[in-house]
């Protein structure tokens, strides 16, 4: 791991959290238009714009894909830096119940309904039509919660394993789920240039729909032309289905890692999957980048983001506390 200060490491949590829930928010309008549509209508989509003709929500308002991994940043908060899965789970069943359910993707509104039931908050379904990335988009929070510790294994796809079965059983969402996590983790150890990232995270995780799409990108480098990348997304895949949207996430944030806007703009303007795609392009170039290199605009132009910045706080300090790197003394 490369000497970082706590400072340089926190704005890189607060970037990861930041990108996610930018990406997420200015994909959400558009989720599941087609490259055309979005183009007729907005040209290229590069700001936040209004979520159709729905007045209760705010330009700039991220959905569940952020809600829910702030639900597991929740978790880990106040536990020592540890998931507290029934704590998380009972989170995840208010998002169900509040605003941010008209969001929910089938499998994940299907698995919270029955657990609101039976209480198991790890029967996630499996089955057709269940290999969807949601839960793969959540997974960042877990990169970074085992960012300043010691890095093992089985404790990481442990915790992985445990936030995806929350909603999702299929091995595939599993792998998606990892690959982010562990794509997060090595941009916080800083160790691993952005132009072999996706090696090194199809070496890690299990060979399957997701690692084979993954190395599709690696062979074939994008061009800098825009349209050109576009054409390169849609062609890899722009459905729900997690080997396409974290293939097409890896993608665009390796198209334009320095530049978050570029970034996250190719992300969404790819069309399908755009809210997932682009909380996951934001949460990797967020934490490449860091908080302080964001686009002004787009952080000051966010719904909820003072929450999004006390989420980042608390989840470093987890973090720290999990890695034995923070005390907390108490005045007498």
């Amino acid at each position: 791991m490369q000497e970082h200060g706590p400072t340089d490491l926190l704005d890189k949590f607060t970037g990861c959290l930041l990108g996610m829930a930018i990406g997420d928010a200015l994909g959400a309008p558009v989720s599941g238009w087609t490259r055309d549509a979005i183009a007729a209508r907005y040209g290229w989509l590069e700001r936040f714009v209004p979520l159709g003709d729905d007045e209760t929500h705010a330009i700039g308002e991220y959905t569940d894909e952020t809600e829910l991994a702030l639900c597991l940043v929740e978790s880990a908060i106040g536990t020592g830096g540890y998931l507290d899965i029934a704590g998380a789970g009972y989170r995840f069943l208010r998002v169900l119940d509040g605003p941010g359910a008209r969001f929910l993707d089938e499998p994940t509104r299907r698995a919270l309904a029955a657990a609101a039931v039976h209480g198991d908050f790890q029967r996630g379904l499996a089955g057709p039509d269940t290999a969807t990335g949601s839960a793969a988009a959540r997974a960042a929070p877990i990169g970074l919660l085992h960012g300043l510790c010691t890095f093992n294994p089985e404790l990481f796809v442990r915790d992985v394993l445990r936030a995806t079965l929350i909603t999702h059983a299929d091995p595939e969402v599993v792998n998606g789920a990892l690959a982010v996590a562990y794509a997060v983790w090595l941009l916080v150890q800083g160790t691993v240039p952005p132009v072999v990232l996706l090696d090194e995270v199809a070496r890690f995780i299990d060979e399957d729909r997701v690692a084979r799409q993954l190395r599709r990108v690696t062979k074939h480098p994008f061009a800098p032309d825009a349209e050109d990348a576009i054409h390169r997304l849609v062609a890899l895949g722009t459905s729900p289905n997690v080997d396409e949207v974290v293939a097409t996430a890896f993608a665009a944030f390796a198209a334009a890692p320095d530049d978050f806007t570029r970034a996250v703009t190719l992300a969404v303007n790819a069309g399908g999957a755009t809210d997932t795609r682009g909380a996951i392009t934001g949460a990797l170039a967020g934490c490449h980048l860091g908080a302080s290199r964001l686009p002004a605009a787009f952080v000051e132009g966010l719904a909820g983001r003072p929450y999004v910045l006390m989420a980042a706080r608390g989840l470093f300090r987890a973090a720290q506390q999990r890695a034995g790197r923070y005390l907390r003394l108490l005045a007498r």
